[in-house]
């Protein structure tokens, strides 16, 4: 599929409100959709989901539809946007992504090449709505969550953490939340983790009871 010859460092506004079930006690935290998904003068690939973690290139869920168990649909329907919002009820885990606007700097996805970022300033409002969350569930290991989720935090920082560690904690409004980072699905980043490894952090979290 052709691009269209514009200008892509252009303003993206994330395309998507938070997905939260009723009764979740998860909440999975990421940062930003790639370009295409944000500007509405792009075109989805085919087999792109019009939804968090979309991208054809992302691996997020089919590593969740291996944990899990649940087949899923890719391809650029409304049939496979509801797959994943009705896993995510079953599941009992919500999504949310911690920034609202930036610059993809020549398109690209990384977080590095993410400009004049606009950060989610919601997040305590978000947890109080849903009481009964007790687990925050971060999609990359950068350090840019965890700094965005530390400005709403009690104590400005993340207890038990350090890099080589999976699980901590942080409280926010005075409520003790379990903290789990995942590896990211990016292909970029899973070239340095083998199947193995992913699969076993992915079984843990995803897992139908």
């Amino acid at each position: 599929m052709e691009r269209k010859g514009i200008s892509m460092n252009k303003k993206s506004t994330h395309p998507f409100a938070p997905e939260i079930p009723e009764g979740a006690t998860k909440l999975i935290i990421g940062t930003m959709p790639p370009y295409r998904f944000c500007n509405t003068d792009e075109m989805l690939y085919d087999d792109d989901v019009n939804f968090y973690y979309g991208s054809r290139d992302n691996y997020f869920w089919e590593l969740v539809s291996d944990a899990s168990g649940k087949r899923l649909t890719y391809a650029n329907t409304q049939e496979a946007i509801n797959e994943r919002k009705r896993l995510l009820a079953d599941l009992h885990m919500g999504m949310v992504d911690m920034v609202v606007s930036c610059v993809h700097k020549d398109g690209k996805a990384d977080d590095k090449s993410l400009h004049d970022i606009v950060e989610r300033d919601d997040l305590k409002t978000i947890l109080h709505k849903y009481p009964k969350i007790d687990t925050l569930i971060y999609t990359n290991r950068s350090a840019n969550i965890l700094k965005w989720v530390n400005k709403s935090s009690d104590k400005q920082y993340h207890e038990g953490w350090d890099k080589s560690k999976t699980h901590a904690s942080v409280v926010i409004d005075k409520k003790t939340y379990k903290v789990i980072r995942l590896y990211s699905p990016s292909p970029y980043a899973l070239r340095s983790v083998s199947k193995e490894v992913r699969r076993e952090q992915y079984d843990m979290v995803f897992k139908l009871e």
